[in-house]
């Protein structure tokens, strides 16, 4: 009787599978096989992951026998500029130049100019910064593995940002005027053209768009703008203006436990919005005082106040000019002496936050 049934389920599973050839066919065709490519090419890739991770240990061996120089960590994100490949890590000690590897250029800033000039070793891990010119403009660089700095200790990270910065600082003190780019910016070389070649055709493709903020920013520096407010302050003086609020306070407080708790619920709903109402409208109010006195400005995200009494209200990068500060400073001198606020001023810095 086993046999009976197992042959005749066979026989209708068969039937089935004729019958439904052609969708069977098409189903393998749109579905099995794409996820079984991509299966394949993840499990490609995960080893290849492997093998690259094991790369450093083995070149660090190699390299240390060679060069007991090579001792700097390369462990951070990459902003490549044309053309872009893909990036291998490094060892966290050793920073690996091979002889074949294709170079770069790493890129702090950019000015006007004619004169061929360098600022010494003072860019990062010690390297020249020197220019490559292209008409009236001149890139600020220095010679670099076409590869990001990375590292996972924070504190060398930091360091490198340090020094970038500074770099930019000194071409802006000696130029006036820089476009300065944001760290890790690195013009690579290819099969077809050497890095600097790369750089100048970025440069001469890019040249109007370069000039044009050049000019927008001639004479201007970038400051930062920072408005606090202190919220027990500001929650005390809307509980004496508010005639709700007030009220409702003083309700509370001949109130039984219970109910006194469910009128300070509510007291606490409605301080919130009228705190946010006053929020909005102080930060209106502020902007149209600051905005005569610059030239350009972005609102930047709050941030969280290392002072637990202060609470930031308007975050501001403003693009200025000397005497332009000078009017600014007088205006947020007035916020500052207003109750339950306080205002941090900073700058001048190099124009990051518009180029």
């Amino acid at each position: 009787m086993k046999d009976i049934i197992e042959k005749l389920v066979k026989e209708e599973v068969r039937n089935i599978l004729s019958e439904s050839e052609d969708m069977i066919k098409d189903i393998v065709k749109t579905s099995l096989l794409p996820e079984l490519r991509a299966a394949i090419r993840e499990s490609i890739a995960g080893e290849m992951q492997g093998i690259l991770q094991e790369m450093p240990t083995m070149e660090k061996t190699t390299q240390s026998s060679e060069n007991t120089h090579a001792n700097k960590d390369d462990r951070m994100h990459n902003h490549d500029i044309k053309p872009k490949s893909e990036t291998r890590a490094l060892d966290a000690e050793t920073r690996v130049r091979d002889v074949g590897q294709t170079k770069g250029r790493y890129l702090y800033c950019i000015v006007e100019g004619d004169e061929t000039t360098s600022l010494g070793n003072i860019g990062i891990e010690g390297n020249e910064v020197y220019v490559v010119p292209y008409k009236d403009l001149l890139a600020f660089v220095h010679d670099c593995p076409a590869e990001p700095y990375r590292s996972e200790d924070e504190e060398i990270v930091k360091g490198w940002i340090v020094i970038h910065q500074s770099v930019v600082d000194a071409a802006w003190k000696k130029f006036g005027t820089v476009l300065p780019m944001g760290f890790d910016t690195i013009i690579r070389g290819n099969e077809i053209a050497e890095p600097e070649e790369n750089m100048k055709n970025w440069l001469k493709e890019d040249y109007d768009n370069l000039v044009a903020k050049l000019e927008k920013i001639r004479g201007k520096s970038e400051y930062g703008v920072q408005i606090f407010w202190n919220p027990e302050t500001i929650a005390e003086k809307i509980m004496n203006e508010n005639d709700e609020i007030g009220k409702l306070n003083k309700k509370i407080k001949s109130k039984s436990k219970g109910t006194a708790y469910m009128y300070r619920q509510k007291l606490e709903d409605l301080l919130k919005k009228e705190m946010e109402k006053q929020a909005d409208r102080y930060f209106k109010e502020f902007y149209e005082e600051i905005k005569p006195h610059i030239d350009d400005l972005k609102v930047e995200k709050t941030k969280k106040s290392e002072d637990e009494n202060k609470q930031m209200l308007m975050n501001l990068s403003c693009l200025i000019t000397i005497n332009g500060s000078r009017s600014l400073g007088d205006e947020l001198e007035k916020i500052n002496v207003l109750e339950g606020f306080s205002v941090r001023f900073t700058g001048p810095w190099p124009p990051y936050s518009f180029v």
